[in-house]
């Protein structure tokens, strides 16, 4: 009976001493990596903002490049400012933003949020040289992109905000089921009053 309550005792030992995972879990275990984007075919406008939406939030520059067209402008008008002034911003000013947010080691996150499809106004184009273009207008109550650094949040979105995408369609492309593949040209945002 000595013997193997004896055995018992020493397998116990040896088990404890060998730091079990039961009995003495990992004090800071790393999280599972993020699983990769996935982003879809811009066979349509919708889809390009969807591509935008993941490629923003995941800061993934190479993807973010390919949602716009390279002759891309983009403008931001605050009408309840006291002198209202247009900033625009441009392709290259686009990538350099979203490296400027992938380099950032103090950014804990960033999201966009482009709101459910059902949400958005489709419109036809109101640029008369470019009839084959797409619009989407999307309230800023559906729209909502933020990035927080250390303890401050910026926040893109509410009542008096509308965002107004304008797509421009490529040259026809087998890849697309559409065999047409679309890209942001124009970014329209403004604060009304």
């Amino acid at each position: 009976m000595q013997f193997s309550v004896f055995g018992a005792l020493f397998a116990l030992a040896a088990v404890l001493l060998a730091g079990c995972g039961i009995f003495d879990p990992e004090k800071n275990p790393v999280p599972p990596p993020e699983p990769p984007a996935e982003y879809v075919i811009p066979s349509q406008p919708g889809y390009v903002l969807n591509n935008l939406e993941i490629a923003y939030s995941h800061r993934d520059s190479t993807a973010y490049k390919e949602v716009y067209d390279s002759t891309y402008v983009g403008s931001s008008l605050d009408q309840s400012d006291t002198n209202p002034e247009t900033i625009s911003f441009t392709y290259s000013e686009e990538v350099a933003h979203i490296a400027a947010l992938a380099r950032s080691p103090t950014i804990s996150s960033v999201t966009f949020d482009v709101g459910p499809a059902t949400s958005w106004n489709r419109l036809t184009s109101d640029d008369p040289s470019h009839p084959e273009w797409a619009v989407i207008q999307i309230a800023g109550t559906s729209l909502d992109v933020q990035v927080t650094d250390g303890r401050d949040t910026w926040q893109a979105s509410g009542l008096k905000e509308y965002f107004q995408f304008s797509f421009a369609p490529t040259t026809p492309a087998p890849s697309s089921p559409s065999d047409t593949l679309w890209k942001i040209v124009r970014w329209v945002e403004t604060r009304s009053p």
